[in-house]
């Protein structure tokens, strides 16, 4: 992982973060919200009940001024206050306060059994007169509904004993004023919640990763240097193995010792090349590269080394194909694809190389003759190090690196890569997009 990767997966933490805590907070103010507006509905609809039970003349305040048990204070309790703010509801004690005939202004209108108006009952505001009372009263029966909102008042219709109807109308607007500031406090809270967050998520998470971007540089350091001290020791092995075979002759053992130096020194290769190709990740490529013209020279280049392993490399190129990649990126792409073709392939098989275009995105497709194909998880041979067959890739030399170096390299440009196998061959097919 490179310094690029990680700003990218930086990046990525601080939208995931900054969106999950949005979304939590939401939820939580909705949550709030709708718990007021739903205690509030149930407060008032038991304030218009009792207005209702009252047939909407209530007793003035001076009839019923008492004394309120100020010890009632000591006998209150978590349940009672659970209870008060999760089922509020009219007490005995409330329509005794001389402050609740204050505190609610309504208006009511009763009518007989055919729906002609009885009574208008208005004391109780200063705001409605008789005609836009009877105005309200005919609107709320013209609704389907028996409870519900009409501007600051909320309405409730129900059936009297006689047989007649009463309306009421209780004077909101204090609530509702109310509710609306709970809205907006509630959403300033959350915008200022998001810029802290914003705030303090980018400062902490840029502070988390200069550790990662420094241990990911003693790592690329650890890898340039222990390969170039691991070259000096192989270098001396081979010449003492081959000193050994010019004077004692070639035997299995001095074999077994060059085949295992071989191995080392292409794993120190590829291990190189993977810190290079992370290191050059991040190249920004402003000019057009001649793609038809990489592919056709990787292509010259891989075939003596085909034709050596007894194998047949041809090409198929559109002509003229460019786009905006940096020449060394699809040479090293055409290379790795085109040398795990021929190490591979089936004897005596053929490794063809396919460019094409479409619209902006180039097509490269390498395939060779795999007649063992059939049900593997190709998937998986993009993964670093994967190693399907631990005997096979030993033959082959190979460290299961190249196809994930070349999975990186399409990636950069927006690409996708894939293998497939149909009819005895194998398909690797990229598609970069300029």
């Amino acid at each position: 992982m490179n310094e690029r990767r990680i700003h990218h997966l930086r990046i990525k933490f601080l939208l995931i973060s900054f969106l999950s805590l949005t979304l939590a907070m939401i939820a939580v103010t909705g949550m709030i919200l709708a718990s007021n507006q739903l205690i509030t509905r149930r407060n008032i609809r038991h304030v218009l009940n009792y207005i209702i039970e009252n047939e909407g003349d209530l007793p003035g305040a001076r009839e019923h001024v008492q004394t309120t048990d100020r010890g009632a204070a000591h006998n209150y309790s978590v349940v009672r206050f659970l209870n008060e703010i999760f089922n509020p509801r009219i007490l005995e004690g409330d329509y005794r306060n001389p402050e609740f005939f204050y505190n609610n202004r309504y208006f009511a209108i009763i009518y007989d059994e055919d729906f002609e108006i009885r009574n208008v009952i208005t004391n109780h505001t200063s705001v409605v007169s008789e005609e836009e009372a009877a105005v309200y009263g005919q609107a709320a029966l013209d609704n389907r509904l028996r409870f519900g909102r009409y501007s600051d008042y909320y309405y409730q219709v129900a059936d009297l004993d006689d047989g007649g109807t009463i309306v009421v109308y209780l004077d909101s607007s204090n609530i509702i004023s109310s509710n609306v500031r709970l809205l907006y406090v509630t959403i300033g809270m959350i915008l200022l919640g998001m810029v802290i967050v914003v705030f303090f998520t980018v400062y902490f998470s840029k502070w988390a990763i200069t550790s990662e971007i420094k241990n990911m540089e003693a790592q690329k350091g650890f890898i340039t240097n222990a390969s170039h001290e691991l070259k000096t020791p192989l270098a001396v092995i081979r010449a003492n193995t081959e000193m050994i075979e010019m004077t004692c002759g070639q035997n299995e053992w001095t074999q077994s010792t060059t085949r295992q130096v071989d191995r080392m020194t292409g794993l120190i290769q590829n291990l190189v090349m993977i810190a290079r190709a992370e290191e050059h990740e991040a190249e920004k490529v402003c000019e057009a590269c001649d793609i038809t013209g990489a592919v056709s020279d990787t292509i010259r280049n891989f075939v003596p080394v085909a034709a050596n392993e007894g194998k047949k490399l041809t090409g198929d190129l559109a002509p003229g194909i460019s786009m905006k990649i940096a020449d060394s990126h699809i040479r090293q792409l055409a290379s790795l694809l085109i040398d795990n073709a021929i190490k591979y392939c089936d004897d005596g098989g053929s490794i063809s190389v396919a460019l094409s275009q479409k619209g902006r995105t180039a097509l490269l497709c390498v395939s060779d003759d795999y007649r063992d194909g059939e049900g593997k998880d190709f998937s998986k041979f993009f993964e670093r190090f994967y190693r399907e067959d631990e005997s096979h890739n030993s033959d082959k030399g190979g460290y299961g690196i190249g196809l994930s170096i070349a999975e990186g390299i399409v990636k950069m440009y927006k690409g996708s890569i894939r293998a497939s196998w149909s009819d005895g061959r194998i398909f690797f097919a990229c598609t970069l997009k300029g």
